[in-house]
């Protein structure tokens, strides 16, 4: 997060989060683009979705949920059912501690798994616990083993 001499921007208060990267942008883009050609069929992708979580509310980069029927008469502005999982991407002003520990909170909310994307590095960590985690780089296929998605992290970065 910035620190306390910088003032925050709107994004950066209403979302609890830095504002986003270019590089951010583009992984977030591509991400989307992947899961949904891919398992439209199975899950919902909502990217920047307002979650009314316990402890505080949160707004993941990407939520993952099981298809659902859409009310396209009555939107939903903070969602408080949980997720399958979320998608927590690295941004330049954040520290990795940041992202665990959301993770953390991600996981007592009740989520199955939980990605955290490291541009820099071209890898993705994928929680299935608090304390568990797989590390894909860009030369493997990711495996997320509680939703039965697989991504080639490659297509992630490109």
């Amino acid at each position: 997060m910035s620190n306390s001499t910088e003032t925050l921007s709107e994004y950066e208060l209403e979302r609890g989060k830095p504002m986003p990267s270019t590089i951010h942008s583009l992984v977030q883009g591509n991400l989307v683009y992947l899961l949904k050609a891919n398992y439209n069929k199975t899950y919902h992708i909502l990217p920047e979705l307002s979650l009314d979580t316990p402890e505080k509310p949160s707004v993941p980069d990407i939520a993952i949920y099981p298809k659902f029927e859409i009310d396209w008469r009555n939107d939903t502005i903070k969602r408080n059912d949980v997720p399958l999982a979320t998608v927590e991407i690295l941004s330049p002003t954040q520290s990795l501690d940041e992202l665990v520990e959301k993770a953390h909170r991600y996981f007592q909310s009740g989520v199955s798994s939980c990605w955290i994307v490291l541009p820099s590095m071209k890898a993705i960590a994928v929680y299935t616990s608090a304390d568990t985690y797989n590390f894909f780089n860009e030369t493997d296929t990711l495996l997320d083993s509680p939703l039965s998605v697989k991504l080639a992290v490659a297509d992630v970065f490109k």
